[in-house]
């Protein structure tokens, strides 16, 4: 896959901490984030780097590094 068609979204295996849903890993222009399937919260993707599971690093792999 190259890195103009790459996924927008990927649904990960992590938690959402504040209702327990499942994080989906986004990506818009300019940056990449966390959102809750479940509150839709947002969150910055540093506090669940040490926690990344294969779709988190899959993901990550088809950005830019400036986006991270």
């Amino acid at each position: 896959m190259g890195f103009f068609s790459a996924a927008r979204q990927a649904r990960t295996t992590l938690r959402c901490p504040d209702c327990g849903q499942a994080l989906d890993i986004r990506r818009s222009c300019h940056e990449a984030y966390m959102q809750c399937s479940g509150c839709h919260r947002e969150f910055p993707l540093a506090p669940f780097i040490p926690h990344m599971d294969d779709a988190m690093e899959a993901f990550l792999e088809q950005l830019f590094a400036d986006r991270i």
